[in-house]
């Protein structure tokens, strides 16, 4: 009963007027690829200045940046959270922190411009990717409970929905 009232209220011509077209599906697609690939860039610039740099540039330069945020409010969790968890980093977590970053960054960016090139095989890969790296996340927020982290990980799984739209209908106009 449930899904023959949901089949009626979709096919109501006042109902149809919400629902996006497949041109601003497409076009929803296309931008959160692109916000992707930005964020791949971000990413291995990180992931590669993290690598470079050694531990005592890179509290500095925290400090630089939360020194305000902590005069302001000295009790502020996440900056004090930030300071300390760089300060008791070791060389073998920084190590791995910025290949994954890195190497995450570096798939996006790939990924980025093969979508944009309109390669079939990249959308399954980015899928592919995604189910490797989303139960990833979803681990780390079980642990450090990060909002952060946590709409990260939202953002990748409408990512892949969309993906898979985008997917099954690149796939329809093919065969047809």
């Amino acid at each position: 009963a449930k899904i023959q009232f949901l089949i009626l209220c979709y096919n109501q011509p006042i109902m149809k007027k919400f629902l996006l077209s497949k041109k601003h599906w497409h076009q929803l697609f296309e931008f959160s690829i692109l916000i992707k690939g930005f964020n791949g860039i971000w990413e291995a610039t990180g992931g590669f200045l993290f690598l470079l740099l050694n531990k005592e540039t890179l509290n500095s330069w925290v400090y630089l940046l939360v020194r305000n945020e902590l005069v302001e409010d000295p009790n502020d969790k996440f900056m004090s959270f930030l300071t300390n968890a760089l300060q008791n980093l070791s060389s073998d977590a920084k190590t791995f922190a910025a290949l994954y970053v890195l190497v995450h960054g570096l798939l996006n960016i790939f990924l980025w411009i093969q979508l944009s090139r309109n390669k079939s095989w990249a959308y399954l890969v980015i899928i592919g990717a995604m189910f490797f790296s989303i139960p990833y996340q979803i681990y780390r927020i079980s642990i450090s409970h990060s909002i952060f982290l946590t709409a990260i990980t939202a953002f990748d799984v409408f990512i892949v929905i969309l993906t898979w739209r985008e997917y099954k209908q690149r796939k329809s106009v093919i065969s047809s």
